[in-house]
């Protein structure tokens, strides 16, 4: 009868915690703080020289603010984007490296690119206002022309 009393014990504990955590504000708290991994824009650019084939490199930044001006290398994806075509990114295999003006907007798409379970993500540290500073390659016009008329 007691290894039967214990069975019962502890599928009756589990249900208890599944009970807490899926049917209460529990499943909406972080109990381990989510961790951002930040690069350089030298450190970065200096990466995707060395494997340029263990990158993808994302301007998260609307169409006609990366045509004005983005990192050489950087694809476009806006961040409005990101919820059809998250699907379509690798998680493996591959780093993502999400870059915006300034990070504030990478950040965001980090956040809600790690909620879909990327595990492989780079935050590019101070944006394209940074990687332009650094001296880093950049096709179209001066980032700081467009970084005046929008705060994207």
């Amino acid at each position: 009868m007691k290894p039967l009393h214990a069975l019962l014990t502890v599928l009756g504990t589990a249900a208890v915690v599944v009970c807490l955590i899926y049917l209460t504000p529990l499943k909406w708290m972080n109990l381990v703080t989510p961790t951002m991994h930040e690069i350089d824009p030298a450190a970065l650019n200096a990466a995707i020289a060395a494997n340029p084939d263990g990158y993808v490199f994302i301007d998260v930044r609307t169409a006609d603010v990366y045509k004005s001006a983005h990192a050489a290398g950087a694809i476009n994806i806006p961040i409005a984007n990101l919820y059809t075509q998250h699907t379509t990114l690798p998680k493996s295999g591959k780093k993502i490296a999400l870059i915006c003006t300034n990070g504030v907007l990478a950040a965001v798409a980090y956040g809600y690119l790690q909620y879909w379970g990327f595990t492989n993500l780079l935050h590019v540290t101070g944006g394209l206002q940074l990687w332009t500073s650094e001296g880093l390659p950049t096709k179209g016009v001066s980032i700081f022309a467009v970084s005046t008329s929008t705060a994207q």
